[in-house]
């Protein structure tokens, strides 16, 4: 399950590149759909200081949900040199904030930065930033987690109160409190449901309203996402399809149903000559060669019930479905993955039969198993040999549908296998990938080994007399079976929530981004030479540390406001927009006056402008200190020489 962030993918003017000619309105174009909500601004940098050069609020084209247009204010009045477009967007598939920032230059960039068009994941898209593994990513992982978990159980443990129980097992009082605990689970499952999407949409209203500039939760942010957004319309469809679910199964737990049970107690066989041949039937009844004494007595009487009518399982299975069908419909493939349609439907049976699987294991695990050793041990043996046969079609299939979702995944969410080690969306599929292969080989263990020793265990345990040893010895070696089955099921259930915790962090890495081909209406043009007051001017670039430092001074003359402009790049090449950058000049033949300026992070450059008073006040040469202090790191520093003009 991977759900549709939306990432920049391209944009006119295109990131990185030199125009000619400022154009009327800057179009970001995304990979998925985006929200209204979206909003991106036009800064040009104007002596160090970013002026807000929009006209008007940022829209979704009316002919592609997945361009976000900002109207630039006069643009033929507008002064060259270079631009920022910081850009905010809420996917709109799942509500999911994702920010950065674009620059470009119009005629000479007067930052320093190349007129080489640079678009991708580390120049447009901050993702570092909205994939770093903060507080809110730690919940956001958690909260999707603990939906993924309820929802998946809840399903499973459904389907097998619906399917695999037929009510006609001699185990009645056993099947009456599986049914008590199954509805248990059930109501603590869509809880725990509801509670993770309303902290889930808490958690991304509050990063969405602090990328618009606010501080924190935002009632106005949330109703628009609400109602601006399809991740909105389908939050509320599910938290109605899981309150309806959660008040059906209330209700049935409140009004038992009255119905009449046939009972018939187990049959005692005894062989006395020639070979016994056993066979599997539906009443678990033997048949031997030989001698045979059988007492069958049957009896019919009426109780009451708490599990669900046929009418009332029809219409859980159908909230399960629908509700299982708005997540299909709020993931990556609905938004990116082509064709649609297939890909919809193939989200949609990953879903339910990874259910089936997770949940079937948690039916047996915490509902049926935990109640095998209390009394009538026999009988109750015999029904789990029952139960698993008919969950052996079901998890088979599970299986297999599950197999061929997960190839659709990995082919529509990787270009290259060398993904799978590279990104982390990549890394999180294959160990997924890994622990569900380890499930199947469980899974297929206790369905071919395990199974049919239960079942000839329990077939051959009622030949003995109660009274003869070996009938204990067949009890102990039944237990025995049991118990291994029992630890069986409790690792596949631990590989389970691994297997949904690495599609949590699926969920919040996203696949690799795609960078299509876009034609643009006003493509980049060749990188002139800077038109600046002194064609001396020229970038210094140093390592600092672990950091690749480039340093220019503009217009570095005497008689003029003189601005610093600095760019980092850590050891990947990729720009350093968190760090504290502390500015100190002074001349170096005499002192003149040490000035400083402190830089915060926020953009790929830092830029510090100085009064032409009080900095770079002389010809000659001056010594421009810079030191950097990132988070969680040693600060570093070192010296720049900059020649200035008369």
């Amino acid at each position: 399950m991977a759900f549709a962030h939306a990432f920049v993918i391209g944009s006119d003017p295109v990131d990185g590149s030199t125009i000619n000619t400022l154009p009327s309105v800057m179009r970001i174009y995304f990979n998925a759909p985006i929200s209204p909500i979206s909003r991106a601004h036009v800064y040009s940098v104007q002596d160090g200081h970013l002026v807000d050069v929009s006209a008007a609020p940022s829209t979704i084209a009316r002919n592609n949900p997945r361009e976000l247009d900002t109207p630039i204010r006069a643009p033929g009045t507008q002064p060259q040199g270079s631009y920022e477009v910081m850009w905010t967007a809420a996917s709109d598939a799942d509500g999911h904030t994702s920010y950065g920032i674009i620059g470009f230059n119009l005629g000479y960039s007067s930052t320093g930065l190349s007129g080489v068009p640079i678009l991708g994941p580390s120049t447009s898209n901050n993702v570092m930033s909205m994939h770093a593994l903060d507080l809110f990513g730690i919940l956001a992982i958690a909260w999707e987690w603990l939906i993924l978990i309820a929802l998946t159980f809840w399903v499973g443990l459904l389907v097998m109160e619906s399917f695999l129980l037929t009510g006609k097992e001699r185990a009645v009082t056993l099947i009456e409190q599986a049914r008590r605990q199954s509805n248990s689970l059930q109501k603590l499952c869509l809880g725990a449901l509801l509670l993770g999407e309303v902290v889930s949409l808490v958690l991304r209203v509050t990063r969405l309203a602090q990328g618009l500039g606010g501080s924190g939760f935002d009632p106005a942010t949330l109703l628009q996402l609400l109602t601006e957004s399809s991740y909105g319309l389908l939050w509320m469809v599910r938290v109605a399809l899981a309150l309806i679910a959660l008040g059906l199964l209330y209700w049935i737990s409140s009004h038992p149903q009255k119905v009449t049970v046939v009972s018939e107690p187990a049959q005692r066989v005894t062989a006395r000559t020639g070979p016994l041949r056993l066979q599997i039937t539906q009443d678990m009844q033997p048949a031997g060669n030989g001698n045979t004494t059988k007492d069958r007595t049957e009896r019919e009487y009426t109780t009451f019930t708490s599990l669900p009518s046929h009418r009332f399982s029809l219409i859980l299975l159908s909230l399960a479905a629908l509700l299982l069908l708005t997540r299909a419909l709020s993931g990556e493939a609905a938004q990116v993955f082509q064709p649609h349609i297939s890909a919809i439907v193939f989200d949609w049976l990953g879903l339910v039969t990874q259910s089936i699987w997770f949940g079937g294991l948690v039916y047996l695990g915490y509902v049926i198993l935990p109640r095998l050793s209390i009394v009538e041990s026999d009988r109750h043996a015999e029904m789990l040999a029952a139960l698993l046969r008919r969950f052996t079609p079901f998890l088979l299939a599970a299986m297999g549908i599950l197999f061929v979702c997960d190839l659709f995944l990995c082919e529509a969410s990787l270009q290259d296998v060398h993904q799978f080690m590279t990104d982390p969306y990549g890394r999180a599929l294959l160990i997924q990938l890994i622990i569900s292969a380890m499930m199947v080989l469980l899974s297929l263990y206790a369905l071919f080994v395990v199974r049919p020793r239960l079942t000839r265990q329990v077939l051959l345990l009622p030949v003995v007399n109660p009274d003869l040893p070996a009938r204990r010895t067949r009890q102990f070696a039944l237990e025995h079976t049991r118990r291994g089955l029992k630890h069986n099921v409790n690792m596949q259930l631990l590989l389970a929530a691994g297997v949904l915790f690495c599609a949590a962090l699926m969920f919040f890495f996203a696949p690799p981004i795609v960078f299509p081909n876009v034609q643009y209406s006003n493509p980049a043009a060749p990188a002139p030479t800077p038109a600046t007051p002194d064609d001396k001017t020229d970038t210094q670039t140093k390592q600092i540390g672990d950091f690749s430092v480039s340093l220019l001074v503009l217009p570095r003359q005497v008689g003029y406001a003189n601005t610093v402009i600095i760019t980092i790049k850590d050891s990947n090449d990729v720009p350093v927009t968190d760090a504290q950058v502390q500015v100190t000049t002074n001349m170096e033949i005499m002192d003149m006056g040490t000035k400083h300026a402190t830089i915060r992070g926020g953009n790929p450059t830092y830029i510090a402008t100085f009064d032409k008073d009080a900095a770079f006040s002389m010809a000659g040469l001056w010594d421009v200190t810079v030191a950097i202090q990132r988070p969680g790191q040693a600060p570093v520093q070192d010296k720049f020489q900059v020649l200035l003009a008369g």
